[in-house]
Parts: C-alpha cells; structure tokens; sequence
C-alpha cells in the first residue's frame, strides 16, 4: 500500500476510543461472528465486579490478564468468548446504598422507606455503578462479548438459582435449622465462615474464680449462664469432681454448675479447665448439642444483652464489658488480668464490625450427605454413585481435572474443603436473590410460587455466593441446554485473584460438579494483589491509591496493562508505581517508532510471505534466526499461561535485537531484500504484540493492511527452517567486540567524534568487520594474527583480542592490574568447567547439546586465558 503520514509519538488518547468502537461493530467479540471455520474453543468467564463502585487495579490486572488470554486464542483460531457480567454483591450493594441513604439524613432507611421502594433505589445505585463499570472495561480493551452480558441478579439468573435450590432441597442438601452463626450486628446479617476475617487485636485476657476452678476468658460478657465446666477425662485433679453438681456463686448471684469430662478441654491450658458458652462459641454449641445442655442466647442481634443477662439487659453487650469485670472484682472472682493478650479478632470482611457467634434459624447447604451423583464426567464417578459435595470438591482437584496455577495454593484449597462446614446460605436483608420458598400455614413449597392466596415468601435472601457460583453455566444459559453450554462449558479458564479462591472459586466447583456433573472450569489462574511501589497494600488512608483510569488518561491504555503483567507471576503479589506506567508508555511510544522507521525505510509496505524472505548477510541469518527462536518461545509462554515470560522476551527482541542492531544494521544494508526482512518481522511483531497491546498494533496494522483488522489476523507461525545457530554464534561474536570498543571509549572519556584505531587478532568475516566500522566510532580497522607494538587498551572477546589504540591517554598500571583481573577470573571459569567436565556423572546425564557448548566455551576460554598471558608478558 502507499506510505501514510504517520506521527513522530504516539498519542494513545487520539486513537483509543476510535479502535475500540471500530471493534465493538466489527462484531469479533462475539465468537458467533469470527471469520474461518473454527473447530477448537476457548472460554471463560469475567469475574463479575460488584456493582459498588468503580473499578481498581485489581480489577484493571484482572481484564489485562484476561484480555491477553482471550486475544491469543482468538489469533489461535479459536472460537473465543470472554463473557461480562456484574455481581449484585448483596451485602455489600445494601451497605453502601444505606450509608448514602444515612448521609442525606435518613436514620434507618429501611425502616423508613419499606422493602419495596428501598430496593429501587439500591437497583437504581446499582444500574449506575454498571454503566460505569462496563466503560472502565472498555477503556482498558477488554474484548468481551457483550451481547452475552450477564448479570447476578438478573432474571436469568435468577431462574438458575431457583432451580437449584429446589434441586438441592429435593435431594436433602438444602434444610433449614437453628445453628449457630455469624452475625454482623452492623451489617444486621449472617455470614458464611469464609466472610469472616482475623485481624490482630491487642486486649485484656481475665482469669476469673469459679468455684473450684480458675477460667479464662477475652469475652466476660458471654459468660453470665456459664454453668458447665469441661475438664479432660484423664486429668486426675478433677476426677472427683467430674459428673457432681454444685453451687458456685457468679455474676448475677450463685449458679448450679456441673464438671463434665471431655477430650475438647486442654489440660496444658491454664487450669485445664473451661466454661462453655453455647449461644456464642462454635465449639461450645458443638459441646452443648454433644450432651444436651441448654444454648441460651445472651447477646441480641443488636449487640445488646437480652433478659437472660439479668440486670445488664439491654445494655451494650461490648461497652458493658468493666462493668462486668467491676462487680466480678467486688466478689473477689478476678483471679488476675493479662494486659498484654494479643488474638485474632473475627470482624465482618465488608464493614470491619466484631463478628458475634449466634444461634438462629437458617438456611444451609449439607456438604457432608451423600447423595446421587447425576453426572458421568468426573473422575472415578459414575451416575447413581453416593458422594457428599465435599468429595466432588476434593476429587476433581485431587485428580488433576483442575488445575490450580500456581500449585501451591492446591495446599489452601485443601486446607478449607477438608475442614469445611456446611454452607449458612440465608442472609438477613433484602437486597439479592429471595430465598425460593413459601408458606402457608404449615405447608411448604418450594422453587416456585405456588398457585393460590395466602402464601408469604421466606423474607431471607440467599448468599450472593449461591448465584455467582453458578456463573460459569448459568451465564451459557442453563437450565436451557442451548448451544453455548455445549460449545463452551466446562469453561477453560478462570482467572481471579488469589484471595477469594474458597469464597468463589470453590463454590463454583461445588455448585457445578452438582448441579452438571462436570467441572466448571479446566483451570484456574491466581494472580496477586496489586501494591504500591513500596509493598503496601493500597488504601485511602495511605493516599497511595492509583487509579487505572487516571493512569490510561495519563498514558494509554497499553501501558497501562504492560505495566500490570510484565513483571507479575501468578500467586505472587506485584508492585506498582506511576513511573513504572511511564516507563512502558516509553515502551509504547518505541514500539511505534520502530514501525515508523520500517514503513519509511522500505519501497513498498505490504504483506511479506515467508517464501520471499531470502536472507543474505550474517545479520540476516542472525535476526531471523532469533526471530523464529521467539514465535515459538512466546507462543508457548501464552499456552502455558507465563505471560510476564512471553511480554519479557517481546520486550527484549523488540527493543534489544531488532531496534538497537537490526534496525542500525538496516541502514546500511539498503535493499529489497532487507526490506522483506523488515516487514516480515514487523508485521509478524504487531500480532504478537496484540495480545498486551491491542490499540497501538492495531493502529499499526491499518498501514499494513487497510483492509482487514489484526484482532482476527491469525497467529503467524514462523518456518523452523531460519534456525541458524552458526550465525547467531558470529554475530553475537561481532556485538561483544562492538560493545567491548564502545564500552573503552566510555572508559577512556572518548567523544562520538573521535575515532579510534583497532586492531582485530583473531578470526573474523569481512562484512562484519564493516559492522564494527560503523558501529564502534572506528577509524581504521585491521586485522592481525599477533598483538601489534604500540600501546592499546585491550579487552577479550570470546577467542578474539581487541586492540584500541590509546596512544597518550592510557595509564599502563591500571591497564596492566585490569589484564590480571581479567586473567584471574578467566583461569578460575576454566578450572569450573574442566572440573564439570572431568565429572562422568554430570557428562553421562546432562543433554549433548550442553555438554557441547561446554567445551566450546572451554576452549574459548582457554584461548583467551593464553591472550592475556601473552598480554601481560609483552608488557
């Protein structure tokens, strides 16, 4: 095609807007309209955002990451979809909505608008928070299908979560019973185990006197109706004791307390004895439904005492805690006080508010009953056979069916399923999906509303993680069995973060290994958290927040995710800095003028065939050469999901081999052949690049090819027939000697005028010598089979000397002493390597190929150990 004018820099925010929009109407999003018949399919779904907010960099790291991966398998000739969609995050979306309701001055927003308007107006938050998300994912390029957006909350989805319950509830899964819980007293609801986080706290741990015993406790306020003492059946200081009632005198008056013996008290553990507080410890409930005792609830809902605390009803169950302590002190029961007790605190993961252990009556998924496995895909299970959820979870992983990356965290996973108790899946608000049942009177149905008056809707609301742990399925349109659940389930991937591997991604294991009988996804890719440039996690209160938008306003949207990939590996944690988007905008701005330079350089810029690549110097041997080495390096990064290893190795040919040497080489060597050698690479470079860098290389492509878009270009393969290790060898021979030259003249202070004299000993090709010339600021270069007299600065280079002549600047002490350096480390490498050599069992097992290039070095080694020899003597 005929040279377009093209800018000297990039603007990313000049194009990127236009090429997303040129995308979205192509229609490629949607693998329904891919070009060329596509046999192979890659799916995956996005992680739905919470529709609380704006998007952050986690967010950002997770469309880059997943972005690339769809991008690939498109260019792959696969039919890829990247399904969207929002999380309703039940909890989370009420909370946030009620603190804006609160702030505008309502006291109680749902006491004071009613379910139905309230809801409205958390829909009505909630539609916003989408529309920004969804315009945050488009300016970061994320390629999803959107006509396949979903939405946790949505009718579909709901229609999907109905159906399972009822399915669960059918097979006995699904009961309703009072058991103890975790409440926020904030949040006003339950939540599951998982939904609880452990922080560090710093508080006072009281030893109080109780009858014949000392407890211990950091929580006085649960213990007013303690009337059971547990002791160890083998500690002998209670066995008289053990099975007796007696009367001790407690916080509102004497109690009848009862010693019973069981394996659950400690003996090492202070006196080794302990109370029980059944209403608000899970052991202690677990203990009191082992025996039959009473579990009395003191603390309320609002985190106030209830009658049963005797004169302290009504009062702050926390606040009360010395007053409680004070009137303990004054009947001589505090033993003593430990000021320095530090434990973790269980506090709400969305609101930060102290979990209280309650007993209410809930909703529950049993994953320990067996049931009938409906499924035939799963390893070592057949339909019909008896497993519990708990033994899909752990046998899908186990057997290798999904594979966690990296695994370690298969530890973690293990870790939670093998110790996991059943599912609490009914919250106490009414923002989410409505629990499917209904009553009347003592009837129950459930799934659907049943015909007739007088029947009233469960008022709970389900998990928010019931819903998105059908999103794989649910999302392909079950419980129809249309052709994307065919087509592209069990999903290929997923990728999400680390941190909520068991709040999301072992649900969806459950959830799908039950409901289909097979596995949601084939593997599952963690990436870390994104921290600040000093390992921080980021916060407001830090001010060290970095927002993906400013960052792509500031300096694209390529950089952006550059920044986010290159350098971070699964499971591990990343830092991040505005300079380190800067630096890739850099990237960016060289990766346009390197296309800049080949489409002014050559005659005629068109699509080059490999059958009319012919190589003709060194360097063309040596680039191609390395090219090849690249396509299959990267190519098989991406298959293996090293995408920081495949954008590291871009970066270095890109920049390293193809711009700081080729492209100087290309200068020189004008002609049509070069020119073939320039695009072939250049056009082949924009779609690997594609993937991590969708906006820029598809600017790029349009000077390519006007006609066609490089988001559809299939993934070039390059002949192994330019494999030329020869070459490779003796060039990369001729850049140390450039280097070495470059790198005296800096030593010695040499302006870019002043040519130098050098003198080559030892073998090199003619049109190379023409490449140092040019290269090295050289005046005249000779070749020789001995170190000529006069006084030079020398360095070794593999088996060649180089000699630059430094007549009237050198120092012959300093050059003298670095030979000796230079010989020293030389005569020690060479000894590593005889030693390694003379070692059979490293030469019987290691591969030919290195055991080869050991001895090349060897002697190369040895060559120049005898230069330096010479070197130093001459002197």
């Amino acid at each position: 095609m005929a040279k377009q004018d093209i800018p000297k820099a990039y603007e990313a925010k000049e194009y990127e807007d236009a090429i997303y929009t040129a995308w979205e109407k192509s229609g490629f999003f949607n693998p329904d309209n891919l070009p060329g018949e596509r046999t192979e399919s890659f799916s995956i779904v996005l992680p739905p955002p919470n529709v609380t907010g704006t998007l952050h960099m986690g967010h950002a790291v997770m469309l880059a990451i997943e972005d690339i991966m769809t991008r690939f398998n498109r260019m792959r000739w696969r039919k890829a979809l990247w399904v969207p969609g929002t999380d309703h995050a039940a909890i989370a979306t009420q909370t946030k909505v009620e603190k804006l309701l609160m702030a505008q001055g309502m006291k109680d927003p749902r006491q004071e608008l009613g379910r139905e308007e309230f809801l409205k107006r958390v829909e009505a938050f909630a539609s916003e928070s989408h529309d920004t998300i969804v315009n945050q994912a488009k300016k970061m390029g994320a390629s999803l299908d959107w006509s396949r957006e979903a939405y946790t909350l949505d009718e579909a989805r709901n229609r999907a979560v109905n159906t399972v319950f009822k399915m669960m509830y059918d097979d006995g899964l699904i009961y309703r019973g009072d058991r103890l819980v975790n409440w926020c007293p904030r949040c006003k609801s339950t939540l599951a185990d998982d939904e609880v986080e452990y922080r560090e706290h710093k508080s006072k741990f009281y030893y109080f006197k109780y009858g014949p015993v000392v407890i211990g406790t950091a929580r006085p306020e649960t213990k007013f109706l303690d009337k059971i003492i547990i002791v160890h059946p083998q500690d002998d200081r209670y066995k008289d004791l053990v099975g007796k009632e007696f009367e001790v005198e407690w916080i509102e008056g004497p109690v009848m307390a009862k010693m019973v013996a069981d394996e659950a008290a400690d003996r090492e553990m202070g006196s080794g004895a302990m109370t029980i507080t059944p209403a608000h410890s899970f052991v202690d409930f677990d203990l009191a439904k082992k025996y039959g005792f009473d579990v009395v609830q003191i603390i309320g809902e609002d985190g106030k005492f209830t009658a049963a605390a005797g004169s302290f009803a009504g009062k702050n169950a926390h606040e009360a805690r010395e007053e409680i302590v004070e009137k303990l002190t004054t009947k001589g029961l505090v033993d003593h006080i430990d000021e320095e007790y530090v434990h973790n605190l269980s506090v709400c993961y969305r609101c930060g508010e102290a979990v209280e252990p309650l007993p209410k009556r809930q909703w529950f998924i049993d994953v320990n009953k067996a049931f009938a496995f409906k499924g035939a895909e799963l390893a070592n299970m057949k339909k019909g056979d008896m497993v519990t959820l708990k033994q899909l979870m752990q046998t899908v992983v186990r057997e290798g069916q999904i594979e966690i990356i990296p695994d370690r965290f298969n530890k973690t996973y293990f870790h939670w399923i093998d110790n996991l108790r059943d599912w609490n899946i009914s919250r106490q608000i009414w923002f989410g999906h409505r629990v499917p049942v209904w009553y009347r009177g003592e009837e129950i149905t459930v799934g659907t509303l049943p015909e007739g008056d007088g029947w009233e809707q469960d008022p709970d609301t389900l998990d928010t993680w019931f819903s998105s742990g059908l999103w794989t399925f649910s999302t392909l349109g079950w419980p129809d069995q249309i052709d994307d659940l065919k087509t592209f389930h069990p999903t290929t991937v997923l990728e999400t973060g680390y941190d909520i591997l068991f709040f999301w991604v072992a649900r969806m294991i459950l959830m799908t290994t039950y409901t289909l009988g097979q596995i949601p996804f084939e593997k599952v890719y963690l990436h870390g958290l994104v921290r600040d440039e000093q390992g921080r996690k980021m916060s407001k209160s830090l001010g060290n927040i970095i927002d993906p938008l400013d960052m792509i306003a500031e300096y694209g949207a390529d950089a952006t995710r550059l920044s986010l990939t290159i350098g971070s590996t699964p499971g591990n944690d990343s830092k991040l800095s505005e300079a380190k988007v800067a630096g890739y905008r850099n990237f960016t701005n060289k990766l346009w003028n390197i296309s800049r330079f080949v489409f002014m350089q050559v005659e005629e810029i068109h699509h080059v065939a490999e059958s009319e690549i012919v190589p003709k110097t060194l360097a063309d041997h040596w680039i191609l050469s390395h090219f090849c080495r690249l396509q299959v390096d990267v190519t098989n990064h991406l298959e293996a999901y090293e995408f920081s290893q495949a954008g590291e190795k871009l970066r270095d040919f890109t920049w390293g081999k193809f711009a700081d040497w080729y492209l100087e080489v290309a200068k020189v060597q004008k002609d049509e052949s070069t020119d073939s050698i320039l695009l072939f690479i250049l056009e082949r470079l924009l779609a690997y690049w594609h993937p991590f860098m969708p906006f820029v290389t598809e600017e790029l492509w349009k000077q390519i090819d006007p006609e066609t878009m490089l988001i559809v270009h299939e993934w070039p393969v390059v002949s192994q027939s330019f494999y030329h290790s020869e070459s490779e060898r003796w060039f990369e021979k001729v850049q140390g000697v450039i280097v070495a030259i470059r790198n005296i003249r800096s030593e010695y202070g040499l302006t870019l005028k002043q040519k130098v004299d050098v003198v080559l000993v030892g073998a090199i090709p003619d049109d190379l010598s023409k490449l140092v010339e040019l290269f090295a600021g050289v005046r005249k270069l000779t070749k020789a089979n001995k170190k000529p007299v006069g006084e030079f600065a020398s360095v070794i280079v593999r088996d060649i000397e180089v000699l630059v002549s430094l007549e009237g600047i050198i120092d012959q002490e300093a050059e003298r002493a670095k030979l000796s350096v230079q010989y020293e480390e030389t005569v020690a490498y060479i000894k590593r390597l005889e030693g390694k050599l003379a070692n059979e069992a490293f030469t019987s097992k290691a591969p030919e190929q290195v055991v080869a290039d050991m001895r090349q070095n060897l002697e190369e080694a040895q060559k120049k150990a005898q230069t330096l020899t010479q070197q130093l003597t001459s002197g």
